[in-house]
């Protein structure tokens, strides 16, 4: 990822090669190669500098846009969390010395595991969008996993 202050540094480069350039020729006369390769330099470093600026703030935006539907995800992936969990914790309590039944509870809770392992990698798939969320949501979920 770009520095963020390197467009900045572009733009400015821009603008001081543009004075620059207006001082120089009120000094002398430049010739036609001087120019046009200074208006050139000029013209590249604040288009790529604009480029990377308008493309930061364009991700910022969409970011902004998605915390909203974030959030509403997140809830109902707690609520999923939370769900599974407590069949989770049902299964371990119906253990008994019945062979059969626990083979039955083995094959429940390799299928809770999985559908955690999809609600989790569904928050790893918002983090990627939404980081200080997530880490609130897992901060909740830890909490609430010691208290219970």
């Amino acid at each position: 990822m770009i520095e963020r202050g390197f467009p900045y540094l572009l733009i400015f480069a821009a603008i001081a090669l543009s004075v620059f350039f207006a001082y120089t020729t009120t000094l002398r006369t430049t010739t036609a190669l001087e120019g046009t390769m200074l208006q050139i330099i000029v013209l590249l470093a604040g288009l790529s500098g604009s480029f990377i600026v308008g493309r930061q703030s364009a991700s910022e935006a969409a970011k902004e846009i998605i915390k909203p539907h974030a959030r509403s995800a997140f809830r109902r992936l707690v609520s999923l969390f939370k769900s599974l969990s407590r069949v989770a914790t049902i299964i371990d309590n119906s253990r008994n010395s019945d062979e059969k039944q626990n083979a039955v509870l083995d094959m429940l809770e390799g299928i809770v595991v999985e559908q955690i392992a999809t609600a989790d990698d569904a928050l790893e798939d918002w983090r990627d969008v939404v980081p200080e969320d997530v880490e609130e949501i897992r901060q909740k979920l830890i909490v609430n996993d010691e208290t219970n």
